[in-house]
């Protein structure tokens, strides 16, 4: 069906044309005949397309959305055919809601791009895209939607920025924190590199081969606008021309104060042991050292200060835990046994009348976890997200040690297979996991009671008997909560077991409780520690009193 204004308008504009074309509808640009002023005043010209104009489309989107829908349903459609990725970038986002299209064909000779990726992605109905190319890292992102991708080329590096830094995967886009450029940036790097610094959270230092000025100005610039901070540009080529000199100490002038984007220029040995005479490379190599001497010291002091300050901040917040605690007992938590007396009353219960005074100070607290040799000895919280207590305390104020928490997926009254405690590993104040590094230590391993860890909830007081201790490259297969089924469960159980550095006689079953702790060892490795439920002491008070509490 083409739709045309009575009135036509008699200057050419792009339009999308929408056929029905085997079994598939068809989306690409039509430019021979005059668009529609009003779309609400047409007449039906033809029963197999559709016109409308990019205008139109801007203007209302989800009119032309619900025309999409009712035809592809009519008709029985599933799937759409774009001729070029520039309209992809209009229609896709039409079709989140068209249920009935589950495959895209993208018939452009072009290499799909990151935006068009995400927009597939959050359309969660498609299955399947069809393209002419696509770099490696976006189909990991497409696989782990389970949306199947088909290429009409070999799939190869798309730059030799991609290249030279194997970022052949999502992950190491993300993690990477130092990257090098060799030659002059072509089109496909600057690119490239764009779509990298959209994605990566960790870069710290970029490695440029060649002072190539209009270069060093690009990548600040895109830095910049991808809000990049705290980044040093190292240039290894040997500048000796002054004007050069003077353009680059411009540019680190410019990003500098306000990005904290620092270039710096890195001489090769031959240049330095060549030039050594040079008065000016010489004072200015001397002076270099002289600041790098006071600002590495400077850090150190800070550090140690710092590092003080932060276990006294943490133990005065534990010292006023332990005084709400041992306050006059809130007896109205728990049920009271009668005719007994208090000291003969459930453990279970004096905590809980314990933990809803911790609920007075903060209602996000779920439980106690105590780790025997080690520090590890706090009431446990979980907020809304993964993020809140990485830089806010029990108090719920701004401190870079967190706190410790649970992950905000795991119910606290009724486990989940696998329940997931995190911790900052502050390893020079020892605060939060900053001694969990003590489970990896002989004297730690050699004496069994430490194997047995307390962690108690609202609603039960627990222990657990820790089965598997290891180190590893940062992922996400450990965290799981939860599982589809047995099989899926003891897959689990195996692979987190065999991972162990140390061999524990707890046996795990997939009707056991696992308790999992992780911390930071870097930025690219983590610490684990794997424990099994060997005891719980259910509290007999109805459950729903502390969660109304709680709310």
């Amino acid at each position: 069906m083409v739709l045309y204004n009575r009135r036509m308008n008699s200057k050419a504009m792009k339009k999308i044309v929408i056929e029905i074309s085997d079994n598939a509808l068809s989306f690409k640009y039509r430019t021979n005949k005059p668009v529609p002023d009003n779309l609400l005043n047409t007449n039906v010209i033809s029963n197999n397309e559709l016109v409308f104009s990019v205008d139109y489309i801007n203007a209302n989107g989800k009119i032309v959305g619900m025309f999409i829908n009712d035809l592809a349903e009519d008709k029985g459609i599933n799937t759409a055919v774009i001729s070029l990725n520039e309209i992809a970038e209009l229609i896709i986002p039409l079709l989140k809601k068209v249920e009935a299209i589950q495959s895209i064909c993208l018939n452009d000779d072009a290499t799909l791009s990151y935006s068009l990726c995400e927009a597939i992605v959050e359309s969660r109905h498609i299955k399947q895209v069809s393209c002419y190319a696509i770099p490696t890292f976006m189909i990991e992102i497409l696989d782990k939607k389970n949306i199947e991708v088909v290429s009409r080329s070999e799939i190869l590096f798309t730059s030799l920025f991609m290249q030279e830094n194997n970022l052949t995967s999502f992950s190491k886009i993300y993690y990477k924190s130092s990257i090098r450029i060799s030659e002059i940036l072509k089109n496909d790097d600057i690119e490239d590199l764009n779509s990298f610094l959209s994605i990566n959270k960790y870069l710290r230092t970029i490695h440029l081969e060649k002072g190539y000025i209009p270069d060093i100005e690009k990548v600040c610039s895109m830095l910049s606008s991808n809000r990049r901070k705290n980044i040093n540009i190292e240039i290894h080529e040997d500048i000796n021309d002054i004007d050069t000199v003077y353009k680059l100490k411009k540019i680190n002038k410019k990003y500098k104060s306000k990005y904290k984007i620092k270039l710096s220029l890195i001489y090769s040995k031959d240049y330095l042991e060549k030039n050594y005479l040079k008065q000016i490379i010489f004072t200015t190599l001397k002076a270099c050292s002289i600041i790098i001497f006071l600002i590495i010291g400077s850090i150190f002091g800070y550090i140690i200060f710092n590092n003080y300050q932060s276990e006294l901040k943490v133990n005065d917040i534990k010292d006023e835990i332990i005084k709400v605690m041992d306050e006059e007992p809130v007896k109205e938590i728990a049920p009271v046994l009668k005719n007994a007396p208090e000291q003969e009353q459930p453990v279970v219960q004096q905590e809980q009348a314990s933990y809803k005074k911790l609920l007075g100070k903060n209602s996000d607290t779920v439980g106690w976890l105590t780790v025997l040799g080690t520090k590890i000895d706090y009431p446990i919280v979980k907020g809304a997200d993964n993020s809140y207590y990485l830089s806010r305390n029990f108090n719920r104020e701004k401190d870079y040690n967190g706190w410790v928490f649970m992950d905000y997926r795991n119910d606290e009254q009724n486990l989940d297979s696998n329940t997931i405690i995190y911790g900052h590993n502050r390893y020079y104040s020892g605060v939060m996991f900053g001694t969990l590094n003590n489970v990896t230590k002989k004297k730690w391993l050699n004496n069994a009671d430490n194997q047995y860890i307390t962690f108690n909830t609202l609603y039960k007081s627990m222990t657990w008997k820790v089965f598997s201790i290891y180190s590893i490259d940062v992922t996400s297969d450990y965290l799981y909560i939860n599982f589809e089924n047995d099989e899926s469960f003891q897959n689990f159980i195996n692979l987190i077991k065999g991972r162990s550095n140390y061999q524990f006689d707890a046996n795990v079953t997939v009707n056991d409780k696992i308790l999992t702790l992780s911390t930071c060892l870097d930025n690219d490795k983590r610490l684990v520690v794997h424990a099994v439920l060997i005891n719980s002491n259910e509290n007999s008070e109805d459950a729903n009193k502390i969660q109304s509490y709680i709310e």
